[in-house]
């Protein structure tokens, strides 16, 4: 026994307590290059709409640029829970689903005010639908490297859940960088198209997490 003793004491001399938010504390730092590498290719490669003065005063906007960004914080503090060992934001599913659903209420009523058929198809279809969700899948790679830089850092049991949670992060905050540079107006857009890239960066990310998550 005084053998076991004095391994175990040898074991955990040099154990220090760690910060309790010390995994808060690593997904900031994780986050914040990988948001400013994101920003930097809006400003500098894609740009911004060059009507965004203007676009400040419409209320579409403001919900086209929430509707990201309350999914990517969504996303963040499921990031927190799924990086510890067991960890299972099962509360998250439910607020993702909220948003999704206060968007899509609101992309209803905008197409009901439509007055012709071609308001509705522009609403829906904008003129950038067809790439609208690979620049998504652009400007959401940094953040999701990030995430993923920080998930390797920490203890998740379940790597295509953390997977997942780390591509609609990455996948929502990159979307909400986009939409300062998207000239599309129509909230039926948003709740398709933006969706669509958040979903693919998702996607993506829980096949990204089986293979590079495992302990």
């Amino acid at each position: 026994m005084a053998g076991t003793d004095e391994l175990i004491d040898d074991l955990v001399r040099d154990l220090r307590p760690v910060h309790r938010h010390a995994l808060a504390w690593l997904l900031g730092r994780a986050l914040l290059p990988g948001l400013a590498l994101s920003t930097a290719f809006i400003l500098f490669v894609h740009g911004l709409r060059p009507d965004l003065g203007a676009a400040l005063f419409l209320p579409a906007f403001w919900v086209k640029s929430a509707y990201p960004l309350l999914l990517g914080l969504i996303g963040v503090g499921a990031l927190l829970v799924v990086a510890r060992p067991g960890g299972r934001p099962v509360g998250s599913a439910v607020q993702v689903a909220i948003v999704y659903a206060l968007l899509v209420g609101l992309a209803v009523l905008q197409l009901r005010q439509a007055t012709t058929p071609d308001e509705s198809h522009r609403l829906i279809m904008g003129i950038s639908a067809l790439y609208c969700p690979l620049i998504i899948l652009a400007t959401g790679a940094a953040p999701m490297a990030a995430t993923f830089w920080f998930l390797r850092r920490s203890a998740p049991t379940a790597p295509g859940l953390a997977g997942a949670i780390a591509g609609l992060s990455g996948g929502a905050l990159g979307a909400w960088i986009y939409s300062w540079g998207c000239i599309e107006n129509g909230l039926p857009f948003v709740a398709l198209w933006y969706t669509l890239g958040i979903v693919l960066c998702t996607t993506l990310g829980s096949i990204m997490g089986r293979l590079w998550l495992k302990w």
